[in-house]
Formats: C-alpha cells, structure tokens, sequence
C-alpha cells in the first residue's frame, strides 16, 4: 500500500531560504531511492500577526509503501542525505506515516 511521511518543522524565520535551499539539496540526493516516489515542501502562510514566530512547513514525501520508507529511513545513507536541513530546525519536529486510503486521479 502506498504511503505519505508527512514532518511537521518550525524553522526561524531568517534561515528559511537557507532551509528551503538545503530541502531542495536533500530532495535531489533522495531521488532514485528505491520505494521513493516524490516530496513536496509546503510552507503555511502565516497570519500578519505571527512576525517572529517561526515558521510552520511540511516536509511531505510519497513512498510506494511503508516498508519501503521504513527501509530507507533506517538505512545510514538516510542520515546523511537529510543532515544539511538539520541547522534548520526550530526545536523538535514531528513525522507522521500515513497510509493511501483513497486517491482520486484527476480526469483529462
């Protein structure tokens, strides 16, 4: 069954283009990853109010399963790929496995 790791990051406001630089470093390192099937970076938008808050992301990557994550994040090449994000974070982030219960393609 097809799977979606979602992390939930805080980054300092002034290291996010640094991080978004060092995502898009990690992603290109991960790519052809047996099981990998795509990440995506999503950033909130943030009410005006919130200045100096961090900033709240979601690092969120398909995988064909579970497994196949599962293999990959235990593996040694696992942290290395990801440590250039790691200067990045703003306290403690939180990853979260999902299953694909449902997916509607959409239609030409």
């Amino acid at each position: 069954m097809a799977a979606r790791v979602m992390v939930f990051a805080k980054i300092n406001r002034e290291d996010a283009e640094a991080f978004e630089a060092a995502y898009a470093q990690v992603t290109a390192n991960v790519k052809g990853t047996a099981g990998h099937l795509g990440d995506e970076l999503l950033r909130r938008r943030e009410p005006p109010d919130s200045d100096g808050e961090p900033l709240s992301y979601i690092l969120l990557s398909e995988w064909e399963s579970k497994d196949a994550f599962l293999a990959w994040e235990e593996s040694l090449a696992h942290v290395a790929k990801r440590s250039p994000m790691h200067p990045y974070w703003a306290g403690t982030n939180e990853r979260i496995i999902y299953d694909v219960a449902h997916t509607i393609k959409p239609t030409a």
